[in-house]
């Protein structure tokens, strides 16, 4: 990593500048204050007072509607004290969406938003029946479209920089030439701070300093130990994952405080907790960091009989009877052969290293994320500004009396991902298998990344990890580092293990791939067959459903079919997820039996075998003479004469012998590049038929 300071100032620096590195947090690229404010329709500055989230008729995903208590309009004022702010993602019922990257609130937090005005499809339809006048709005920018104030000071989540409210205040009256006014139109007195970023610590330990996060296992909490933190519990603030620690997080469960007193907390660690201190109620922060090496997602809600909101664990399912899920890919996407190449080779290293039941066939018309059953991979020029790439599950839940865990089970019934037709203005994808340059975000490393949300990884501060919270310009995450390796197997543990009941719809337990099954994965394929087609020549025909990473094909012929030798290769198409016939023409093959088999060897150069098919020799009695394409070889043979004796001779263009040979076992090969290159007479004689001809035979 970077100093933080070198950090900063490259974020800070131009996107034309060649050699910037970008930092995308949260796989998305800065958006800077100025589009922020000047996209805007609306900025205010207000505080979180309620939270509801609703289900969406029109693609049932769940959505959370944030109700804001408006302090301070910063751009277009309007006479309004109330906003609300829709964000993707929340828990309704049975149902779930998680999104990544998504803005999330935290409930009695101020804010600065910088706010568009919702469009009709995505409005909560239950607030327009009860008030048709609210403002309902989304965040510009997604992820990007906040400051939040933490210890008296507003953070900048892309900067890592702390900025008090009146500094913030004068940036943003610079780009919108307005002054700050409340509700009623009176100006707005921010308030004045002092450095409140050093404190004295009254933590003194966090026990172990080594831990998970967003799990239902008892031995992933943490015990914090220290000096008044009174006898009434508070909040537990970790550093933030999801923008590499510029902030800190709060899960708002009560449920996740297991104990609290004056010198000891033990509490839950939540699933957008990262590396880096703790902080007790906003005012006593950790002088050590805690390490969280994964992350899983978690539900937090009260279905299935919980008393109050408790974490609960989701589980992967086999879906689409073939152990898992599949993805398809919208047309325009896979009209794109180095996306979904680039795809593909992120898919297998998920599948292959860790075992988890995904796999992609076939395309979709599909290109909106929506919980229809359809796991569907597109691209979309719309998503909020700076956003790399946006992955959307769905969960749904059932309840049965026999059950433990208060009679609930939660699977995933669904997931999409959406990639940005480009990443950013001056910037391109590279799709591979070539590193990208300065100027290109690396499409596959994008690709495994939200591969691993899809099947339940959260963010993590760990640089090299693919589930790090950040991708640079110029950088390239493509491999599975061991905590990556460990969250995906303890996901897959229990979700192959059989759930106290199946809910309809749930299917069955995730069936995953045994170590090293994976190297058959990268094609489908069809039937091998081979017919002869006059001249000493036989065709193969075979056919793939589908390719995913496939180098081609090597062909080999024996006599025997244990003993092969190669005598051509057929490039594949790599990938592939419609019907492939490919063919191939031994030119040598003569009028003899050959066994013929195919090795498939993928880009990894792993090689896989296909069955073994026989091609009978020529039936008549006959003798077959015949010269190869460049003359060389000449070639007999006679299946009726293999237990006779044949005299072979061969004749110039003046009569004159020029060799001689005896044939025994009905076949013989002989090379004449010695010859000068013209036409030649032969005579085969044996006891039962003497045949002549001529040919064109050396250089």
């Amino acid at each position: 990593m970077k100093p933080a300071s070198m950090r900063l100032l490259l974020v800070a620096l131009s996107f034309s500048c060649s050699a910037t590195k970008v930092f995308s947090q949260c796989l998305t690229v800065p958006v800077s204050l100025q589009e922020k404010v000047s996209s805007s329709d609306a900025v205010i500055t207000g505080v979180v007072t309620e939270k509801e989230s609703f289900i969406d008729s029109s693609n049932m995903q769940v959505y959370t509607l944030n109700k804001i208590s408006v302090k301070a309009w910063l751009k277009n004022q309007k006479a309004l004290p109330v906003v609300y702010l829709i964000t993707e993602g929340g828990t309704y019922q049975n149902r779930s969406t998680v999104v990544y990257p998504s803005l999330q609130l935290q409930q009695n937090a101020q804010y600065v938003l910088f706010l568009q005005t919702a469009p009709a499809k995505k409005q909560s339809k239950q607030l327009l029946r009860k008030n048709p006048a609210a403002f309902q709005t989304i965040p510009y920018a997604g992820v990007q479209g906040c400051f939040v104030q933490q210890m008296g000071l507003f953070v900048d989540a892309v900067k890592k920089e702390k900025i008090a409210e009146a500094d913030l205040l004068s940036k943003i009256k610079q780009i919108s030439k307005q002054e700050a006014v409340t509700p009623e139109g009176k100006k707005y007195s921010a308030l004045q701070t002092t450095d409140v970023v050093s404190r004295i610590m009254s933590v003194s330990s966090v026990s172990p300093g080594t831990t998970r996060a967003g799990t239902v296992v008892a031995g992933d909490q943490v015990t914090i130990t220290g000096n008044g933190f009174g006898a009434t519990p508070g909040t537990v603030y970790f550093s933030n994952a999801d923008d590499g620690g510029a902030t800190f997080i709060t899960s708002g469960l009560a449920s996740d405080i297991i104990s609290w007193n004056d010198n000891s907390i033990t509490v839950k660690v939540p699933s957008n907790a990262g590396t880096g201190p703790v902080n007790v109620n906003g005012t006593a922060t950790s002088a050590s960091s805690l390490t969280i090496q994964y992350s899983h997602t978690a539900i937090d809600h009260n279905f299935g009989g919980f008393a109050t909101a408790t974490r609960q664990r989701f589980y992967l399912r086999n879906l689409d009877g073939l152990g898992g899920y599949t993805f398809q890919f919208h047309n325009d996407f896979a009209a794109n052969t180095g996306a979904v190449a680039a795809f593909n080779r992120a898919l297998i290293t998920w599948r292959c290293a860790s075992g988890v039941s995904i796999r992609a066939n076939g395309t979709t018309s599909v290109n909106t994320s929506a919980n229809d059953g359809v796991n569907a991979v597109y691209f979309e020029p719309s998503l909020p500004s700076g956003t790399l790439a946006v992955c959307t599950a769905n969960y749904n839940a059932g309840a049965d009396a026999s059950c433990s865990m208060q009679n609930s089970v939660w699977w995933m019934e669904d997931v999409d991902i959406q990639f940005r037709s480009a990443p950013a203005t001056g910037f391109n994808w590279e799709f591979g298998p070539l590193s990208p340059s300065s100027s290109e975000y690396d499409f596959e490393s994008v690709a495994l990344h939200e591969l691993g949300h899809a099947h339940g990884m959260g963010h993590v501060i760990a640089a090299g990890s693919a589930m790090h919270y950040a991708l640079a310009n110029g950088a390239v995450s493509r491999a599975l580092n061991s905590n990556d390796l460990t969250a995906s197997t303890e996901k897959l543990a229990y979700s192959d293990a059989a759930t106290c009941f199946n809910p309809p719809g749930s299917g069955t337990e995730m069936q995953s791939i045994a170590f090293g099954s994976c190297v058959s994965l990268p094609i489908t394929l069809g039937e091998l067959k081979v017919k002869r087609i006059g001249n000493g020549q036989v065709q193969l025909n075979w056919n793939t459903i589908q390719e995913l990473n496939n180098d081609g094909f090597i062909i080999e012929r024996g006599e025997t079919p244990q003993r092969f030798q190669s005598i051509g290769f057929v490039k594949g198409r790599e990938f592939s997820l419609e019907p492939k016939d490919y063919n191939h023409i031994d030119q040598n093959a003569g009028p003899y039996g050959w066994y013929y088999r195919l090795i498939q060897k993928d880009l990894d150069d792993h090689r896989v075998s296909s069955s073994v098919v026989y091609i009978k020799g020529e039936e008549s009695k006959q003798w077959k003479v015949w010269n190869g394409e460049d003359g060389n070889n000449l070639s007999l043979y006679n299946k009726e004469s293999q237990n006779r004796k044949v005299q072979f001779r061969l004749f110039d263009a003046t009569g004159q012998l020029v060799f001689s040979s005896s044939i025994t076992n009905g076949k013989a090969q002989f090379s004449f590049a010695h010859l000068r290159r013209g036409y030649y007479s032969y005579q085969v004689v044996d006891a039962e038929q003497t045949i002549s001809g001529k040919l064109v035979l050396g250089q």
